[in-house]
Order: C-alpha cells, then structure tokens, then sequence
C-alpha cells in the first residue's frame, strides 16, 4: 500500500508530514525493539513478525501496518512479563525523544504551542492514539486512549508515551513544576510520579516555557543527541552485559547520564543484583560512568557551542572545577588547552 501522504501548515515555518491513518512511523517500533534486544529478546524474531519490514527503521518516511506494531508489543509483553514495561520503555525512549523536544524548543513559547506541536507529531506518526488536551489557570491535563480492546498492549503503549512525554514536559520547563501521570493498572509498584486514575494522563501546572528554553538552547541537543546516538551504534559489537548497561545509559541520558538505580531498573533488576552481574565482568558502573563520561567529553570539548560550563553539566558535574579536575586526570591536561590544540 502507498503512503498517502499530505502536509499540514504549522506556525513558524515548520512541516510535519502526515501518513496514512493506518500507518505508525516505523522509528517508533525502532527504538522498542532497540530496548527488547537489550533485555535479550531476538532482534530476528522480533522483525520476522512483521509483514512488510521498511528498509531503514530510521527513515522518517518509513512506515508499518497497526498490526505489525502490535504483534511486536504483544511479543515482547509476553516474554518478560512486567507490569512496568510501559514505564520502562518510556525511560529508555527518552534519547529518541529529545530530538523531538528541541525543535519543539526551538518554536513553542506557551504551554498551548507546545502541547498543539505534541498533538500534531502523535496524530501523524501514532495516529490509532487519540489525545485530548486541557488547560486553565492551575492545571494542565493531557489524556491518551486507544479505542480497541488490546488492554494489556495498549497499556505498555499508553504508559509508554505518558512516560516520554512527561520527559518532554519536565525538560521544557522548570524544576519546580509539578508533573503526575495517571493510569488504570497503577499498583504501589509504580514510580512515586504516578497515580491511580480511570483513564491514561499526565498533569502539570502551566508556566510560560520562553525563558527555560532560553536557558535549555545552551545545550545545543542538535549537536548532543546524533553524538550520543553515534556512540550507541558503536558499542554495538559487543554482546557482555556491561556493554549493554553503556547503551542504556546512553539511551537514559537527561542529557546528564542516569544513576545506577535508573540503569538497573531499565533492565528489572534490583540494584544489588546488577551490581553482582557487573563484577562478575570484572567492572563497575562507576567505572562505567566514568568511562563514558571520558568518552563524551572528548566529543563535545570539540564542538565550540558548548562552554566548559555546558559540558559539566551535560556529565553531570555539581561544578566545573570537578569536571576540569577529571577531564586533566582522563586526558593529561585541561579542557581549553585541548579545545586550543583541536582548532589550531
């Protein structure tokens, strides 16, 4: 089947293509196959189920049926059995959403903007997702819900995007902007965010986004994300469970990496076991964090945008003194001696 594909006119000069209404971006079913095969679910197997496989996953004109898509979530659901999976892959999702929140970044000033940009993205490339948006002076709701009776797929789903975009949310905005989601299967297991509710939500106060995505374009996520993303596609050789933390932590990234309780519940594991399965591979993850912190860091000392105060806070750092204190233990001298010596 064709695509049938039209633009809509957004504000600001930006286009979001339209696909047809039984097709869902095959980027999405990516990055969920992407955190399956982490979890040691066959990549193969997972694309076998699919009728029509698109060349590229990462091609943003790709697509594929509603019931490929389901057939991969029901797969997956049955083969590790956790009632946060939803969650889970939400957290692990968030690198891929990033890209999203800066052009949102770019355009949106008001709350409104960016939940009308939010709506357009999901009607295009999730469109069996219907959402509906509400706002007034102290509360903003957004609520999702899909119409057939696949409860337990639709479920991860839901959770799924709930998760991301209240990543998007809390990115947009300020600390101190109170953000709770909302779901029907919510059990005393569920982050402390979540809440019980007949329907699939997330809620948060209204603050005017303008000055914090100001204050957030400093971190130049163009330039961040496809870094990270490369560095994702080269740790892909190796098959060891320490390999496997590296890339969730990557995919986990804020753009600051995660802590080691996220990285072992992306993989349902409690912190002490995961920590036994890191020794038993001779490693840690402190030392893994440090590592990839190393790593990141000879990246973006090389791309001018980012001050020395930039990349801190994109490790990590409380400081920049702490960051300049490792940087001279990973690389024999500091930060702006190496920037010089990389663009003389």
């Amino acid at each position: 089947m064709v695509n049938d594909e039209t633009k809509v006119d957004l504000p600001y000069d930006s286009e979001l293509i339209i696909y047809d209404k039984m097709k869902i971006l095959a980027l999405h079913l990516h990055h969920v196959i992407e955190y399956a095969s982490m979890r040691g679910i066959s990549r193969q197997e997972l694309i076998s189920l699919l009728a029509k496989p698109p060349a590229n996953f990462l091609d943003e004109t790709e697509t594929i049926s509603k019931e490929d898509f389901y057939a991969v979530i029901d797969t997956i659901a049955n083969q590790l059995k956790e009632e946060e999976l939803g969650i889970r892959l939400g957290n692990f999702l968030n690198l891929g959403a990033l890209g999203l929140i800066y052009q949102i970044s770019l355009q949106a000033t008001t709350t409104e903007e960016a939940l009308y940009y939010l709506q357009m993205y999901l009607n295009a490339t999730l469109p069996f997702v219907n959402i509906q948006t509400s706002i007034d002076a102290d509360w903003v709701s957004i609520i999702l819900n899909i119409d057939n009776k696949q409860l337990e797929a639709n479920r991860i789903i839901l959770e799924n995007i709930l998760t991301v975009i209240a990543r998007e949310v809390a990115l947009m905005t300020t600390k101190e902007v109170s953000i709770i989601k909302t779901s029907p299967f919510f059990t005393k297991n569920y982050p402390d965010d979540w809440k019980a509710s007949t329907h699939y939500s997330v809620n948060f106060t209204p603050t005017i986004l303008k000055a914090t995505l100001q204050d957030k374009s400093r971190l130049h996520l163009d330039v961040l994300i496809p870094e990270y993303l490369k560095l994702i596609e080269g740790l892909k050789t190796e098959t060891g469970f320490a390999n496997k933390v590296r890339i969730a932590s990557l995919h986990l990234a804020k753009p600051e990496l995660p802590d080691l309780a996220s990285v072992a519940d992306a993989f349902h594991l409690t912190s002490r076991t995961f920590q036994r399965r890191l020794l038993a591979e001779n490693t840690t993850f402190r030392q893994i964090t440090d590592d990839l912190r190393k790593q990141i860091s000879n990246l973006l000392i090389r791309h001018n945008r980012f001050s020395i105060t930039d990349i801190s806070y994109v490790l990590g750092y409380s400081e920049p003194a702490a960051f300049i204190h490792s940087f001279k233990k990973w690389f024999g001298e500091a930060p702006d001696r190496m920037r010089q010596k990389a663009f003389s």
